[in-house]
């Protein structure tokens, strides 16, 4: 290395013209890298940089989470534990080099290595890591890298040799097409509704997506266009769920599907649950799978469980699911949303001493009575009972959505006068849902928000609690968007669905659905998955209420048989009836009054 250094010395430090092919082939010579410099203009600027050495780079514009040299090593350990041995290695998203390093290192059948950086002066470092010995170099491997934008890259055909062991391995960047618009990055894939969502899904934002996501299919792709290798890629644990769910509708023929799941606090302070997904393409002798077998990293022959696709049914645990498929199907009783509005500090109020209003602007709302309702939101719901009052209210300005909101200004003038006070924060709300309806309009509403009784669930916790919501004087309780909830008309039939949500039967099938690290692992998707009526003929009425004595709920005196019968009769011909039927104004007394 001394000469080496003596050449590098002299090619960066003295003023002296060179031939820059000369320069390239010496650089090749020493650390592998094909055309090192690809013009005059780049040698200038890392002559200038060489001694200086500083890295500026857009950290978080571009998601960048550098992977440790340990972590690095860690991954390739396991992979190789795997029957991973390549000899063509692409790190898409490279950075400082680390996976590169840890490869060379570990790998022994490398020859060829090719690496994309979209930021400079990573680039810039990774070679000087490797003209300084810190990145291990063998004699016979060749390294391309290139600075450019992975979005607009065209990977070489050289590259899909099927005589070769081709491994995609990395870290791509953590962070949503949302978060980079809001920085008003550059480093966005060409805008397309990839998952092919439609209506309000597309348009309230279910099609974001993280450009690891992103990366990782078009990774996937490549392989499927080579016909064999692997992908080993750092992510969050909610894109390896997408990437599984995405398999059967894909052209990727996948043989192995592996989740390593890792500490992301410990190692990139980020908190998020975090993982290594390992996918085979192409092995000869298997057929494709649609299931992921998941592992800790650092108990990487220890597995944990199995999800993905039984049949035409995602799940979260494979063998639970097994054991509980019966009651999956579709729910007779329609699962809704709470109210969306977009507008907190105005129509969101806190209850504060001798019952005044205070909005989140720190004024005190003077409003009539009538348009304010109790509110529950998911920390609200961590026990199966409501008390009879709630910390925060909400006014409703509709009763369905679309309705016209100017009746206010005849009804309720002091309300009128201060939501037009406030007029400029509804006119704020960027969702394009509010855009050509009536002023202060709000969605997630119906005549299903003004049922007496509901049966309601966090769709944010990881324990699937559901909670028994009655009337607080007379007046039904709201729930906002983050929760979900069924409506009932008579008291009887909310707890006998509160019973059989919170039985075993139905808490092990949701343990087999959901994945708990996911932000919203309680769905409406989910939840109509669960087939109360199967449930229900599957649970005796003293197995209920034998459920009861474990939650502090009002049972009415003198259940029957006969009354648990007309429940499932109802469901099974007439689901309608638990909410479009008279209302149980009797009991709605009597509970009130405990």
């Amino acid at each position: 290395m001394m000469s080496n250094k003596g050449n590098l010395d002299r090619i960066f430090h003295q003023d002296i013209s060179f031939d820059l092919n000369e320069i390239n082939n010496m650089m090749l010579s020493i650390c592998g890298i094909k055309n090192f410099f690809k013009d005059e203009q780049e040698f200038k600027v890392w002559k200038e940089w060489y001694h200086d050495g500083e890295l500026n780079v857009g950290a978080r514009e571009f998601g960048d989470f550098q992977t440790p040299i340990d972590l690095a090593d860690r991954v390739c350990k396991v992979l190789i534990a795997n029957n991973v041995n390549p000899s063509i290695i692409i790190e898409p998203t490279f950075g400082k080099g680390n996976f590169i390093h840890a490869s060379l290192n570990n790998f022994s059948k490398v020859k060829k290595v090719y690496g994309v950086e979209i930021q400079k002066p990573y680039l810039f470092y990774f070679k000087k890591s490797c003209l300084e010995g810190k990145i291990p170099y063998r004699e016979g491997i060749t390294i391309e890298v290139y600075h450019d934008d992975f979005f607009k890259h065209e990977f070489p055909n050289y590259l899909l040799d099927e005589n070769e062991e081709l491994l995609i391995i990395g870290n791509p960047p953590w962070i949503t097409v949302a978060e980079l618009s809001k920085l008003s990055s550059t480093n966005i894939p060409e805008k397309s509704n990839i998952k092919g969502y439609s209506g309000l899904d597309a348009i309230t934002g279910k099609s974001n997506f993280d450009i690891s996501e992103y990366i990782i299919i078009k990774l996937l792709d490549l392989l499927t266009t080579a016909k064999k290798g692997t992908l080993a890629m750092l992510c969050k644990n909610s894109i390896a769920k997408n990437i599984v769910y995405s398999i059967p509708n894909s052209k990727w023929n996948v043989t192995t599907l592996k989740m390593f799941n890792f500490d992301a606090k410990k190692e990139f302070d980020v908190v998020t649950d975090a993982s290594l997904l390992l996918v085979k393409i192409g092995e000869e002798g298997k057929d494709p799978i649609h299931t992921c077998d998941v592992f800790n990293l650092d108990e990487p022959e220890k597995k944990l469980r199995t999800f993905g696709w039984v049949n035409d049914k995602f799940v979260a645990d494979v063998e639970k699911y097994r054991n509980s498929s019966n009651i999956d199907n579709v729910s007779p009783l329609e699962w809704r949303s709470g109210v969306k509005h977009d507008c907190s500090k105005v129509i969101e109020l806190t209850v504060q001493k001798d019952n005044i209003l205070v909005n989140g602007l720190k004024e005190v709302a003077d409003i009539e009575n009538e348009l304010v309702y109790n509110l529950l939101k998911s920390s609200d719901l961590k026990k199966e009972t409501i008390p009879n009052h709630t910390r925060k209210k909400i006014i409703i300005t509709q009763n369905k959505v679309g309705q016209d909101t100017s009746y206010i200004k005849e009804k309720f003038p002091k309300l009128w006068n201060y939501l037009n006070t406030h007029k400029e924060f509804f006119d704020k709300r960027k969702s394009s849902i509010y855009k050509g309806k009536p002023d202060f309009s709000i969605f997630g509403i119906g005549d299903y928000s003004f049922a007496p009784y509901k049966v309601a669930i966090s769709g944010m916790y990881k324990e699937s609690n559901f909670s028994l919501v009655i009337p607080i004087k007379d007046k039904p309780v709201m729930l906002d968007d983050t929760c979900y909830f069924l409506s009932f008309n008579r008291y009887l039939d909310a707890v006998f669905t509160f019973l059989i949500l919170n039985s075993d039967l139905v808490q092990n099938f949701l343990k087999s659905l959901t994945f708990v690290d996911s932000k919203r692992p309680y769905t409406k998707d989910v939840l109509m998955r669960i087939d109360l009526l199967e449930a229900s003929k599957q649970l005796s009425l003293d197995k209920l209420l034998s459920y009861a004595n474990k939650f502090d709920i009002y049972i009415p005196f003198g259940i029957t048989e006969e009354d648990y019968m007309d429940y499932i009769e109802r469901l099974q011909f007439q689901p309608e009836s638990f909410f479009h039927g008279e209302v149980d104004s009797a009991n709605l007394q009597e509970i009130t009054q405990q």
